[in-house]
């Protein structure tokens, strides 16, 4: 590339909230009134991530869980209230938040149980301590199923969601006695979700090797979620834990071990992050075998994070999920009206896993009187961790002669999500800026 300009932007190594990643959102605790407690009801001191946190004594986001329950949603058979949803959704958005979606069938509570309409049908309750309704003996099976196509119908592709929770059986759809159900019912419930979510990515709970063997029969893109990272011995002290036993084993035992480059691995912390602290677990060996994982997101049920451990959750805050930047920049500055405008950048994935939505990265040529914009034919989700990027491209260019400022920016094409962050200083109005261009 002859006559070129060559850039090396200034890497920074500040938290960036973006979509999709780092920790949920814990609404509580944004810009409280008054005085803050652990989850054991003891009031704690008020600290902040950063000088422009909203949240206190926890990260700010920009992902948040949405939890729905079937019979709020189907609440006649075939007669669905998709409104409940889509403005959980809209106040997710007004956030600046994307969102985890879970549609569950039922949970352990009189008031979270099957719709009315179902158990009008079936009105037997089964002893199984997670099932409010049998599957073996009802047309569970199928209505699940049924419900769940509708569901993708409607919000597959939905800007706003992250992923969805493949829930097929059990208390708050979390798997409770799949193992007992027969290969074909899992197939068919699977099959809803596969069959019909094309575009929004899937995680399938890590719970029993039957499931997520037939789940990865498909040989499509699903990634993973499991509900208690940390677990250093809480259940059984120093004979099995979570950390120590069941997530490196079965990771690797059911295959799953590669599903982070496709599709999400979420986690969600077992009891509270400050009993991990008052227990004496140690954090930073938690954080460095869910990096390991390559946790994309992490749910702290909302609640503090311990201020010993600020230093190691902003460590891990910066590694979580895809964290890019832009390390090199060259282009012609000068380029006639009507001739091709080439640009080259070299790019890393710092993070531990890639992004996956398919947000484009669009390059601007903005003066005070025109903006000319260019989208990249380049697939961002490709841009996997612990690689070299290189991206070349050339664009037509049009538009009237004149000095130009050339930016760089991933849109999300949501105007309260704004545009991806990158590590990099530059930042005006989602945009980075990186020097002139005249046309002639």
């Amino acid at each position: 590339m002859s006559d070129t300009y060559v850039i090396y932007p200034k890497i920074i190594d500040e938290l960036l909230e973006n979509p999709g990643i780092g920790f949920i959102a814990a609404p509580g605790l944004m810009e409280p009134a008054g005085a803050i407690h652990d989850n054991r009801g003891n009031p704690v001191e008020k600290y902040k991530f950063t000088h422009s946190s909203r949240t206190f004594n926890h990260p700010d986001s920009r992902i948040t869980y949405c939890g729905v329950r079937w019979r709020d949603l189907e609440v006649e058979k075939s007669s669905y209230r998709w409104d409940i949803l889509e403005k959980k959704l809209e106040e997710a958005k007004a956030s600046g938040c994307t969102a985890i979606v879970r549609c569950s069938p039922y949970a352990l509570a009189e008031e979270d149980d099957i719709p009315d309409w179902f158990r009008r049908e079936c009105r037997e309750e089964p002893e199984f301590p997670f099932w409010r309704v049998d599957p073996l003996h009802s047309p569970y099976v199928t209505y699940w199923s049924e419900f769940i196509a509708e569901f993708a119908e409607h919000f597959d592709g939905h800007p706003v969601i992250s992923s969805v929770d493949m829930a097929l059986v059990g208390a708050w759809g979390e798997g409770g006695g799949t193992e007992f159900l027969e290969e074909e019912s899992i197939r068919r419930m699977v099959g809803a979700y596969i069959d019909n979510f094309k575009i929004t990515p899937l995680q399938a709970l890590l719970h029993d090797p039957k499931s997520v063997k037939i789940i990865r029969e498909r040989k499509e893109n699903i990634g993973f979620r499991v509900d208690c990272l940390g677990d250093m011995g809480g259940f059984h002290q120093e004979e099995w834990s979570h950390m120590l036993d069941f997530y490196p084993e079965n990771i690797c035992n059911f295959e799953m071990e590669a599903a982070w480059k496709k599709a999400p691995v979420v986690f969600e912390a077992c009891w509270h992050m400050n009993d991990w602290y008052l227990q004496g677990w140690d954090i930073d060996y938690i954080v460095e075998e869910s990096l390991k994982w390559h946790i994309s997101s992490f749910n702290s049920k909302g609640t503090i994070v311990p201020e010993a451990w600020k230093e190691s959750v902003k460590r891990w805050l910066n590694k979580m999920g895809y964290r890019f930047e832009l390390r090199k920049l060259t282009y012609n500055p000068m380029v006639k009206k009507g001739d091709v405008f080439r640009i080259r950048g070299l790019w890393a994935n710092t993070g531990v896993a890639p992004i996956y939505h398919r947000y484009p990265l669009v390059v601007r040529l903005k003066n005070g009187k025109e903006v000319i914009s260019f989208t990249s034919r380049t697939d961002i989700r490709s841009w996997l961790p612990d690689m070299d990027i290189l991206w070349e491209e050339e664009f037509d260019l049009e538009g009237k002669a004149g000095e130009y400022s050339l930016e760089i920016g991933i849109e999300t094409g949501i105007p309260e999500l704004g545009n991806i962050k990158l590590a990099i200083e530059g930042l005006k109005d989602g945009y980075y800026c990186f020097g002139k261009i005249i046309v002639e």
